[in-house]
């Protein structure tokens, strides 16, 4: 496991996610992507930017919610009812987190690290915005 950025390990994500799985994109890109050039990788990268973004951005939503509600975890239906946002579109969200963290049923684990890293950083009032969030480092 490898601590670095949560967009970070969504980018990477990503990638494997379009290539089919992490057998598939070894087989693509070799062990450590040395068959990747740097113009392939940028295009790769920009295919992926978007739903990596949005898993991110629902992951930092969800550790917001909890933070907020002083909670350790959170169903998806609580998310969808914090947020006010339809049962469908919290679906999807979930749906496409669980596709790129399919070792995961619901962002609460990720989320618990947002939280105490925010803890850490400052027992203040919520000052950090969604684009600050997505570069907390996360263990996964």
């Amino acid at each position: 496991m490898k601590k670095d950025s949560l967009l970070a390990h969504c980018l990477a994500r990503a990638v494997i996610d379009e290539q089919g799985g992490l057998e598939a994109a070894v087989a693509r890109y070799g062990p450590n992507a040395e068959r990747l050039s740097k113009l392939r990788a940028t295009a790769t990268a920009v295919k992926v930017t978007p739903k990596a973004s949005r898993v991110a951005g629902f992951i930092v939503l969800w550790a917001t919610a909890m933070r907020i509600e002083e909670r350790e975890s959170f169903s998806i239906t609580e998310y969808q009812r914090y947020w006010n946002e339809s049962e469908r579109q919290a679906y999807r969200r979930q749906v496409e987190f669980r596709e790129l963290w399919p070792e995961y049923e619901t962002p609460n684990e990720l989320a618990r690290q947002i939280v105490a890293y925010l803890r850490k950083g400052s027992e203040g009032e919520y000052q950090e915005s969604t684009t600050a969030l997505m570069t907390v480092p996360v263990l996964a």
